[in-house]
């Protein structure tokens, strides 16, 4: 029987893969895509609401939609192997925050590669109020085509 609190591993499923090398948009990894787009657009965060897959204003630009359908599809992969029904999650936020300060847990292992350090929050919302959130940081550059390996495929 499936519990509530199970969303926290969720979550916690969510974060790691935003971070991961797998979460590319058009072969590159979306991170820095994401990264690049707020910094051309003077924000140091981008919120995306994964139940409605709603792309929001900071994150206009078509060419997310790949990516935040790929989220969308690893949180209803994870809720039906868990059997949790639908109607338990009411909002699923993954919040980006770029330029943040640095934290030894999430960015020791990257810092002598560069990069500007990076948080990645998911925060579930249950249809009874409580909200289950889990945290991940990483190193990130800002997106460039010139510097960058596309992946195999595009």
């Amino acid at each position: 029987m499936a519990r509530r609190k199970q969303l926290k591993g969720v979550a916690g499923n969510i974060v790691q893969w935003c971070l991961g090398r797998n979460f590319d948009c058009q072969g590159y990894w979306a991170v820095g895509q994401l990264y690049a787009y707020a910094q051309e657009n003077g924000t140091n965060e981008c919120v995306i609401n994964l139940v409605n897959e709603h792309v929001p204003n900071e994150v206009m630009d078509v060419k997310f939609s790949g990516a935040i359908k790929l989220l969308s599809r690893i949180l209803q992969r994870d809720l039906e192997s868990l059997k949790i029904p639908d109607w338990w999650v009411k909002e699923v936020k993954v919040i980006f925050t770029f330029n943040t300060d640095y934290q030894k847990k999430y960015h020791l292992l990257a810092s002598g590669l560069g990069g500007k350090p990076a948080i990645c929050l998911v925060e579930i919302t249950t249809d009874l109020g409580k909200t289950y959130t889990k945290e991940g940081g990483c190193n990130v550059w800002v997106h460039n085509p010139e510097k960058e390996s596309r992946r195999y495929g595009f």
